[in-house]
């Protein structure tokens, strides 16, 4: 713990250890302040590429100047030992956090995914491709704000053999299909990888998963992920859509840069509509495609050498007999237009079902009993009535007569619309400016008011709301609101403090809630500050809230 490194950087305290290198809490001594230091592990030493293009990597990624991105000060090597001094962050890892608290809320999980985003929409656009982003490389401050690590080591180690490791280098739960079958890498890997971290935050648990890593990376490769909204509530579609889109196997069908995928995540903090359409993939060579036409090019070739073989050894047919084959030709080809036109002008009709209520599968089995077709352009909206994912309309309406064949488009229920609850009880507001706070944060729904006494707060204002405040809570809701009837005033009897002292007296009229007041004047019959009398006087009836005087003596008092 005495070590100093380069002459300037004093160790402190060890704050962790990774499968590449250790990192120090250490004291720059030169700028005196606190920084990390992160000194690679002894076997990577024998390394002279990896050495080489970590320092250069490393001193690129230096070059980075980003909130959102550790800070990289110096780059060295002291003795054997090569080191990288960084920014020292205070907080957590993200992988912390998401063992402790995931599931996150929708809303947080893309607060969180968006710095990311913002991060590596710096970085490319300074070609710097991290290669390695999972939540161990992700730190959270005391203040919530993201802090992506380790651009320059990540870039040395994806060009680096296996040869120390003996596995894959980085976490193999959020390696790109690209990365898994070590295919060149791009700034999509890391959209990939982000993807893969955003769905952890939403549904708590990681896509892919298994026994070993080459089981994990087969499964990058092979097979989709299944929908985060399937997993846990409270996912929208939009939401759902650029989740997938981002962990998408083919990078034609993945988001092309990171600014892409934050201006997807700004459509669902505004409400937008997000449509993903997936791009067919081309047919290859030995497609069924390529198989049919192959096959029918050897069928031709093998009539033609049957009629060659047929014109050598086989006496001509006659002209009648062609004649007669042709004719039997023209007749097979007319018949088939006239029935191919038949069946296009004569399509039957049949009735619309109604689908709302349905599932999309549900209504998709129901129109296909009716030969009709589910259409794939479906739009969502929220619904008071309808619960999150059933069917709310269609562009048809039931019963209407359409040809066989017809696409049926729907609309899906988002179910009630959620928003937050803002705190109308603070600084106790009037009842009218609670009410105008809760409708223009969108609530729509019944107000209910609930009087009470306080003994506190005057009367017409709010002391409390239900449900709390920034709770999240349909549109269209029932909101109670607390308000304050002031205190009860009630008639009491005067008690009787006659020869107490004045601070004695107020006390105890006080807590009959009357208003006291005093006035003096001399007594031989009660000592300096003797209560003579009240008024009104003691026994009488008195209103609280009200009045009440203390006569109180200024001596001399009885005689000794």
């Amino acid at each position: 713990m005495d070590r100093m490194y380069g002459g300037r950087y004093q160790i402190e305290e060890k704050i962790g250890a990774g499968g590449m290198a250790i990192v120090y809490k250490a004291k720059d001594t030169l700028l005196n302040r606190t920084v990390a230091i992160k000194v690679l592990r002894e076997q990577f030493a024998s390394d002279d590429g990896f050495i080489r293009r970590f320092r250069r990597e490393a001193q690129s990624a230096a070059s980075l100047s980003h909130q959102n991105i550790v800070s990289i000060y110096d780059v060295g090597k002291d003795g054997q030992e090569d080191y990288i001094v960084m920014e020292c962050v205070r907080g957590m890892t993200l992988k912390d956090m998401i063992r402790n608290q995931a599931p996150f809320s929708p809303e947080k999980a893309i607060h969180i995914a968006y710095q990311i985003g913002e991060a590596l929409a710096h970085a490319h656009a300074n070609h710097i491709i991290h290669r390695d982003i999972k939540p161990q490389n992700i730190l959270i401050t005391l203040d919530g704000k993201v802090k992506v690590t380790d651009f320059g080591i990540a870039r040395a180690a994806s060009a680096s053999t296996l040869t120390h490791t003996g596995d894959i280098v980085g976490s193999v739960h959020y390696l790109s299909p690209e990365q898994a079958k070590g295919a060149q890498t791009n700034e999509q890997s890391d959209i990939y990888s982000l993807g893969i971290i955003l769905y952890e935050m939403i549904t708590g648990k990681l896509p892919y998963d298994g026994d070993t890593p080459i089981t994990i990376a087969l499964k990058h490769i092979q097979e989709e992920a299944e929908q985060p909204g399937k997993i846990v509530s409270g996912v929208s579609s939009e939401l759902n859509t650029v989740i997938m889109k981002a962990l998408a196997k083919s990078v034609d069908d993945r988001y092309k840069t990171a600014n892409e995928f934050l201006g997807d995540l700004d459509k669902i903090l505004t409400g937008q509509t997000i449509i993903w359409e997936k791009k067919l993939a081309l047919e290859s060579p030995d497609s069924l495609q390529t198989q049919v036409h192959k096959g029918l090019r050897d069928k031709i070739a093998a009539a033609n050498k049957g009629d060659l073989e047929d014109t050598l050894h086989k006496p001509r047919k006659t002209k009648k007999v062609s004649a007669a084959i042709y004719a039997l030709l023209v007749i097979l080809v007319v018949s088939g237009i006239s029935f191919a036109i038949w069946n296009y002008m004569y399509v039957p009709d049949v009735k619309v079902p109604d689908l709302k209520g349905l599932t999309l599968e549900q209504a998709s089995v129901k129109l296909k009993k009716e030969r009709l077709n589910l259409g794939q352009n479906v739009q969502f909206a929220f619904s008071d009535a309808v619960e999150a994912d059933k069917i709310i309309a269609q562009n048809y309406e039931p019963n209407t007569m359409v040809k066989v064949g017809r696409t049926i488009d729907v609309t899906v229920s988002k179910g009630m619309q959620i928003i937050e609850l803002p705190d109308v009880t603070t600084n106790n507001p009037e009842v009218e400016n609670a009410v105008n706070t809760i409708r223009a944060a969108g609530f729509d729904g019944e107000i209910i008011f609930r009087e009470m006494l306080h003994p506190t707060t005057p009367q017409g204002k709010v002391i409390g709301q239900n449900p709390a405040p920034k709770s999240k809570w349909p549109k269209n809701g029932r909101i109670e609101l607390f308000v304050s009837k002031g205190i009860e005033l009630t008639i009491a009897v005067m008690p009787d403090v006659t020869g107490m002292s004045a601070e004695e007296a107020k006390s105890i009229l006080e807590a009959y809630k009357l208003i006291v007041t005093a006035d003096t004047e001399g007594s031989l019959l009660f000592p300096p500050n003797a209560v003579i009398t009240t008024q009104p006087g003691p026994g009488k009836p008195v209103k609280q809230g009200t009045e009440a005087k203390m006569i109180v003596s200024l001596g001399p008092g009885p005689p000794p």
